[in-house]
């Protein structure tokens, strides 16, 4: 009973706002250095999936490559984590954003990185131009998750249940205020039929149990290069092989061989950045 009451009175203090909830609390972003041993050994593997600002993909592919938000349905309990691969944005940088909804249940507002472009200390890794042609000093006075990142920085979403379904935003150019058109910001999802523009702004592959996503961070499609920024995602491999589209090994080799080797040729569009 006395329990019962002391809720009560804090639920009424919450209410007239003689209290504040606490904020969720940030997610951590760590180092490669830190990340488990299967990613550190495939990273290098990654950066086909980033390949060169307006390289050029046929609508076919594109198209091919929606998101399967199934995918993102937990089918057994697991610590997701999110590794940061890298990106084209040029003078954009973006938001990363996380909602995660299990049952009537919805965690939302989360940022994984506020700021999602390179950052240029990180040089010396090997590769690091192919990962990110267009590398950003941090803004005067900004701190984690506000600064640009290091390729394979990732976080840990924290635990969930099977059932759980995962989603990801895209804030576009967040840091430098956003971008709107007619007074609408441009967050971008994985949904196209949610996206203010009503097209498709994030595309999915699928390499050694990750699911590798890579967003188009223009209003209206812009190049459609779709590697603005482009992160993987650990849902585990028991989630990772129930999933709908998982190529077999050989195919999976096969596409990241195209994508390597130029399918995605460069063809230069005229697009505003």
């Amino acid at each position: 009973m006395k329990k019962k009451f002391f809720y009560s009175l804090l639920a009424a203090a919450l209410g007239t706002g003689l209290l504040s909830a606490a904020p969720a609390s940030a997610f951590e972003i760590k180092s490669r250095d830190e990340a488990p041993a299967d990613f550190k050994n495939i990273l290098q593997d990654f950066r086909a999936f980033v390949g060169e600002e307006r390289r050029y993909l046929s609508p076919d592919t594109i198209q091919a490559k929606q998101v399967n938000l199934s995918d993102l349905t937990l089918k057994f309990d697991y610590d997701p984590k999110v590794f940061f691969i890298g990106e084209t944005a040029d003078i954009y940088r973006d938001r990363l954003d996380f909602k995660a909804t299990t049952g009537s249940q919805v965690e939302t507002g989360q940022i994984i990185f506020g700021d999602t472009s390179c950052n240029t200390g990180d040089r010396s890794f090997p590769n690091f131009s192919q990962f990110c042609p267009n590398p950003n000093d941090a803004l005067p006075g900004k701190v984690a998750p506000y600064k640009p990142l290091n390729v394979g920085d990732w976080v840990n979403l924290g635990s969930f249940q099977a059932g759980t379904k995962l989603d990801f935003q895209l804030v576009a150019n967040d840091i430098n205020g956003g971008i709107y058109e007619n007074g609408v910001k441009a967050i971008f999802g994985l949904d196209q039929a949610l996206n203010p523009d009503n097209l498709q702004h994030a595309i999915a592959y699928y390499y050694k149990d990750y699911l590798v996503l890579g967003f188009e961070d223009i209003w209206g499609g812009g190049d459609q290069d779709y590697n603005d920024t482009v992160f993987a995602i650990d849902i585990g491999k028991a989630n990772a092989r129930g999933a709908a589209k998982i190529p077999e090994p050989s195919a999976t080799a096969a596409m990241f061989a195209i994508a390597a080797f130029g399918l995605m040729k460069t063809r230069r569009r005229q697009a505003v950045r």
